[in-house]
């Protein structure tokens, strides 16, 4: 299975899904002492790790599939986040100043 093929038979609700552990772990790792300036990097990776795990066990293809949509999975988190602390919890920030 090509990564085009995979990527039009992952389903939105599992990208979503994906994302979505993605940012909770990233919250939980906000609260110990990392920088924050790591936390993207965590993102890819930890994104990348769950949609290998995702592949693997939900549909069953290679690992280094799951683990590329991961890394976009963990964009999105990162960008979710970035939208959510800039714009949704503080509307008054004037563009995230």
């Amino acid at each position: 299975m090509n990564l085009i093929t995979f990527f039009n038979s992952i389903t939105v609700t599992t990208y979503g899904f994906v994302a979505l552990f993605t940012w909770v772990i990233l919250q939980a790792i906000k609260q110990t002492k990392i920088d924050n300036r790591w936390l993207p990097l965590l993102a890819i990776i930890i994104g990348s790790l769950i949609g290998a795990i995702a592949a693997l066990f939900i549909y069953g293809t290679d690992a280094w599939l799951g683990a590329a949509f991961g890394v976009l999975s963990g964009f999105a988190s990162t960008g979710v986040n970035e939208a959510l602390n800039h714009y949704a919890f503080n509307p008054l920030n004037q563009g995230g100043k």
